[in-house]
């Protein structure tokens, strides 16, 4: 409801602010311009309005660019009183359009901006705007009370600008927190519930261990006693990097290119293509079960809803720059029509549940003019491989 409820908000406040710069340029196109032909100066304040609205419409549009776009008016403001102070005052008083959309940046600075940056821009800004009446109409009792009810409205923008940057700061605090609690949670019922198990599991192993010693079974319990220790390390491995991910250990497996070829399972139709020395990065056990856990679903839904499909990779590769490890499973099948769709299915929900507590990232959707892409990017501790002799290179 929130997300639904956003775009009628926001597109109400474009109209809102675009509805009070026109009547104000209107208000000074008809008090000016108009009783007094086209004088220069009057016509360049005119024109500075105009620039500087549009500036301020751009930062809704162009969110990223509010330092650029905010700095810019503040430059041309600037520029324009400098002329107007060394030219012949204006007549009269003027610029609320202009001194309206300042403030309009200045508030978006504060809200968007790190402090730093929103610290500059909002002085530069208070400068401009208290400058611009005794630079262009001169010093008088007029120009000093204008001065401190634009520099009133510059503060109401740095104050509404401060509030939304405060609320952006609660509510992701609040995600995080959530989060957290999630992660502590899923946490202690891995804690409690998995590793009991599987704890038990190897007791009773061990107790069959002894009562057969010297059969022909004590080979098999070994094995089996041998795994459930291994699962039970990499549950509590899992659930040490739950509750401080930010402390999570690693480690150095040499099974990452074995476990893509195991979920691959010799399958012909399957392109594998592993970046050299692949083998050698190092990963931790949690990143090389979900990559396994990745390819595997992948494929699976390949089979299920494309079976058709003609070409099917599986690229598995470093990416030195983002220091990822980015595992892509794409294939050529037509894409699946909606009466095609199968009912339910969680696989995709699984796979990015398990990424994000990675602090990876999935990408699934349309590839090219008839596929279809799943594309996992989960970040590794180091991208520098280990110095180790190796046979393998590039799986095809």
């Amino acid at each position: 409801m929130r997300r639904t409820a956003e775009g009628p908000l926001r597109r109400g406040l474009v109209i809102a602010e675009i509805v009070i710069l026109a009547a104000l340029n209107l208000e000074l196109f008809v008090r000016k311009i108009l009783p007094h032909g086209l004088p220069l100066a009057e016509l360049g304040y005119f024109l500075a309005g105009l620039v500087v609205g549009a500036l301020a419409l751009l930062r809704r549009r162009y969110p990223g660019r509010t330092a650029v776009l905010t700095t810019s008016a503040i430059a041309l403001s600037l520029v324009y009183s400098l002329v107007g102070l060394l030219a012949e005052p204006a007549a009269t008083l003027g610029g609320d359009p202009e001194v309206f959309a300042l403030a309009l940046l200045v508030g978006a600075s504060c809200h968007r901006l790190s402090t730093p940056q929103a610290a500059g821009l909002v002085a530069l800004g208070g400068a401009a705007i208290a400058v611009a009446p005794l630079a262009r109409y001169g010093v008088s009792l007029l120009t000093l009370v204008t001065v401190v009810l634009w520099l009133m409205l510059w503060g109401c923008s740095v104050v509404v600008g401060l509030i939304l940057r405060d609320g952006d700061t609660r509510r992701e605090a609040a995600l995080a927190a959530a989060r957290n609690r999630e992660r502590l949670d899923l946490a202690r019922e891995l804690h409690d519930l998995v590793a009991h198990h599987i704890t038990g599991v190897v007791v009773r192993t061990q107790a069959a261990g002894v009562v057969l010693a010297g059969g022909p079974e004590q080979e098999l319990l070994q094995e089996i006693e041998h795994a459930g220790a291994e699962a039970l390390a990499a549950v509590r491995r899992l659930v040490m990097m739950l509750r401080s991910p930010e402390e999570a250990p690693s480690f150095t497996t040499g099974g990452l290119v074995e476990t893509v070829e195991a979920a691959v399972d010799g399958d012909t139709a399957v392109t594998l293509k592993l970046a050299p020395g692949l083998a050698e990065l190092a990963v931790t056990p949690e990143t090389v079960s979900t990559v396994h856990r990745v390819v595997l679903e992948a494929l699976t839904n390949v089979r299920k809803h494309a079976p058709e499909a003609q070409q099917i990779v599986v690229d598995v590769a470093p990416a030195t720059a983002e220091r990822t490890l980015r595992v892509e499973v794409r294939n050529d099948g037509l894409r699946q029509t909606r009466a095609r769709r199968a009912p339910g299915g969680y696989g995709l929900v699984g796979m990015r549940e398990r990424i994000m507590a990675l602090e990876g990232r999935l990408t699934a959707g349309e590839h090219g003019a008839r596929g279809w892409r799943v594309l996992a990017e989960l970040p590794l501790p180091a991208l520098t491989p280990t110095v180790r002799p190796t046979g393998r290179g590039m799986a095809q």
